[in-house]
């Protein structure tokens, strides 16, 4: 049933959740409560981060611009131009995930690596799909949860490429992108509709595919020389459709634990990216580009017997190539 005319273009709070809804709806976007039975002025303070504002988009949106930023101006002081590939060094000083098959890798890069693109393409790609996904999902969640569910989907997505390298495709790859958090995202919306019943949790299921098959396998089926990473895709677009079921319907009384669980997230990714500057990973790949000459230790060393074949690396395969993946 449509609202009167002139109760249009005022918003209402789902007494329920908090959500804010136009009065244009019937049933509130997050919880489907009907707003006709309970619906409060939207001037009733909440306690929890408003997500019209958009405020967790712009914060991980720009601390991912910033990043891109470093990578640029560490690509420029090396004499690479902006379009020309900056090397396995200025990804892995950003904090890149490296994945060498049978040897540990840094923890910390599963968060970092969310925040790294390997090109211009690769960063615009990504950060224009977020700012159209996030105008949907944030708002119907929350600022707070938004983040927390963006850096939980992101980490899942390359712990699931990282699982995925050790137990069927064991490679080197060196990768890095935020589109496994932006499939979180995606599954965040997906989940929502899921759990209401909404029936339009079917387009976008097929639009979540579409872009898994076309962006995905069809780029890694023409050996265009750059990996797409499925794993991290559909790591995070899971996740990201489990998160969405679990926050439709949650109560407001959380919204104090989720504002704190998001500071957590971002100060961890925060953390997690001071730690890949500071990390000698980076040093001995630089110094394998010819710019340096610091001691590599064990992990670095296989490193660098990788990239010399004729000092006993094994040959093209598997265990022999670098494979640069882009998330």
């Amino acid at each position: 049933m449509a609202r009167p005319a002139g109760e249009r273009g005022r918003a209402l709070h789902c007494a329920r959740c908090g959500a804010l809804n136009s009065t244009d709806f019937n049933r509130c976007i997050r919880c489907g409560l009907l707003l006709a039975q309970a619906a409060l002025p939207a001037e009733r303070p909440r306690a929890g981060l408003d997500g019209r504002s958009l405020l967790a988009t712009k914060i991980l949106g720009g601390l991912t611009s910033f990043v891109f930023v470093g990578q640029i101006l560490a690509a420029h002081a090396a004499d690479i131009g902006p379009f020309s590939p900056w090397g396995m060094s200025n990804y892995l000083r950003f904090g890149a995930l490296l994945l060498l098959p049978g040897e540990p890798f840094d923890l910390f890069r599963l968060l970092s690596a969310v925040f790294v693109h390997m090109g211009m393409l690769h960063f615009g790609m990504n950060m224009m799909t977020l700012g159209l996904l996030a105008r949907a999902a944030e708002p119907a969640v929350g600022s707070a949860r938004f983040a927390i569910a963006y850096v939980i989907t992101g980490l899942v997505g390359f712990a699931a490429s990282a699982a995925w390298n050790v137990l069927v495709q064991p490679e080197v790859v060196c990768t890095a992108g935020a589109s496994g958090a932006v499939f979180g995202v995606m599954g965040l919306l997906l989940g929502g509709l899921l759990r209401r019943r909404d029936p339009r949790w079917k387009d976008l299921a097929l639009q979540a595919v579409f872009y898994i098959v076309l962006f995905g396998f069809v780029v890694n089926a023409s050996n265009a020389g750059f990996r797409i990473n499925n794993a991290a895709h559909i790591g995070g677009l899971l996740s990201g459709v489990l998160l969405g079921v679990l926050y439709a319907g949650r109560s407001r009384r959380y919204e104090g634990v989720a504002n704190a669980g998001a500071l957590a997230g971002v100060l961890a990714c925060v953390a997690a990216l001071v730690l890949a500057q500071r990390s000698p990973l980076w040093r001995a790949a630089e110094s394998l580009e010819g710019r340096s000459r610091l001691h590599a230790p064990a992990r670095e060393e296989r490193l660098e017997a990788l990239s010399h074949p004729d000092a006993g690396a094994p040959g093209p395969g598997p265990e022999g190539a670098l494979v640069p993946a882009g998330s």
